[in-house]
């Protein structure tokens, strides 16, 4: 008998232990698994300016070469930091040394160099209204080439930030959307992916301006930042019952 009322008491304990899981299961089986997309795109006004500027200096010798490219950046950067540019906003960008070989008549290179080129980029910092004075005074004194002008925002991660936050939203309203399309709610949020967040800003590149054209009586180059344009998207996977 004892027997018996044992092997019930396992029988029941079974029994109870499986109903969780079975209305669980038929829980999960109401449920319904969405993932949709968030976007937010926005045009701002920039509040900083890149300007990628230098110059290329070419002599018989590398220390020729070396010295006659430093007189021309000691000399640009001071008349930088007399328009108010500090130091620390004047960064070197790209330096290199390369040998210039002697060509035949025919144009094909030979194993002879006939003279050294340095190159010297910069970029400077600063505020988009002074960039057209800023590049005027840099080619009045020893720069040659502007390579690029690029526009951005100073607290670029919150501006981030707040697009990526924007997208979620966006994102959670589309849930919504199809929830009450299927008579659901938005029960659980699984998942959430940052797919990508990009501040696109109007960029001047590859331009190279010539000394030649500059004169004293020439005002001011005129430069137009225009609006800066933000975006961010977003995967996110959210759970309907």
């Amino acid at each position: 008998m004892f027997k018996s009322i044992k092997i019930f008491a396992v029988v029941l304990l079974l029994t109870l232990a499986a109903i969780p899981a079975t209305l669980a299961a038929e829980n999960h089986s109401n449920a319904t698994e969405v993932s949709v997309s968030g976007t937010h795109q926005e045009e701002i006004s920039p509040d900083i300016a890149y300007i990628n500027l230098g110059t290329v200096t070419e002599a018989e010798t590398i220390a020729a070469a070396q010295t006659k490219n430093a007189d021309v950046m000691t000399k640009l950067h001071r008349q930088l930091e007399n328009l108010g540019i500090k130091p620390e906003y004047i960064t070197t960008a790209h330096y290199t040394v390369t040998p210039l070989y002697k060509n035949d008549d025919n144009g094909r290179r030979l194993p002879s160099i006939r003279g050294y080129q340095v190159i010297n980029n910069i970029t400077i910092t600063t505020s988009p209204d002074q960039t057209g004075e800023i590049i005027d005074t840099a080619l009045a004194n020893g720069a040659d080439q502007v390579n690029s002008i690029r526009f951005g925002k100073r607290a670029e991660t919150d501006v981030k930030n707040a697009a990526l936050a924007q997208a979620v939203r966006d994102a959670m309203s589309k849930a919504d959307a199809i929830a009450v399309a299927l008579n659901k709610r938005v029960v659980k949020v699984k998942a959430v992916n940052e797919n990508s967040v990009n501040l696109q800003s109007p960029e001047v590149s590859n331009r190279l301006y010539a000394k030649s054209s500059l004169s004293d009586a020439v005002p001011t180059t005129p430069i137009s930042p225009g609006l800066v344009l933000l975006t961010a998207h977003v995967q996110v996977v959210v759970e309907l019952e």
